[in-house]
Parts: structure tokens; sequence; C-alpha cells
């Protein structure tokens, strides 16, 4: 009877087991919720990182569609002038048309020798 007692686990060896292997999860577990709690905390700051970069590329590309709305503006007022000068020459060609004329009314046609 003394062998079956010390080889047989009593209730309370089972319990005392079962006890020690709660501890054992548990533990374990909140090391695992740690390790996990980290790495989120890593992966928001990496996001947050991120979060920077597009701010600066937003920076960056509304600094460039200012620069284009400056470049569309000055390309309008070349456009402008072109259009402008282009109607002056126009006068400037009639009255020079017009002038000729005038200039042979006035001075003698050469004579061809």
């Amino acid at each position: 009877m003394t062998d079956e007692m010390i080889t047989k686990p009593t209730i309370e060896t089972v319990l005392e087991r079962i006890s020690a292997f709660e501890n054992r999860f548990v533990s374990r577990f909140e090391q695992f919720e740690k390790q996990v709690a980290d790495r989120f905390d890593r992966v928001d700051e990496r996001f947050a990182k991120v979060d920077e970069r597009f701010a600066k590329v937003d920076e960056r590309f509304d600094k460039v569609g200012e620069r284009f709305d400056r470049i569309d503006n000055e390309i309008d007022r070349v456009a402008s002038v072109a259009h402008s000068t282009k109607a002056e020459m126009l006068t400037l060609r009639a009255d020079f048309r017009e002038l000729r004329a005038q200039l042979r009314e006035v001075l003698p046609v050469p004579q061809a020798s």
C-alpha cells in the first residue's frame, strides 16, 4: 500500500500540477502579450514616420502646384504679349504698304537705261 501512495499522485498533487501549469501558461501568455504590444508600438512608430514622410511629400506637391500655377500665369502673359505683338506687326505691315503706295505716288519711277 505504501508503494501505491508513492507512485500514484493524489488529487492534491494533480491540482498542484494543474495550478503550476496555469501559472506557467499565464506567465507565458503575459510575455506574449508584452511582445505583441511592443511590436505594435514599433509598428505604430513606423506608421508615424511614414505619415510624416507623406506630409512632407504633400507639402512638396503643394509647392509644385503653386509653381505650376505661376508658370501657367507667365505662359498666359507671354501668349498675350505674343498675340498683341502679332496684331501690332499686322498693323505695321499694313502701314508699310500704305507708305509704299504713298511713296510710289510722290517719287518718280526710276527709268531703265
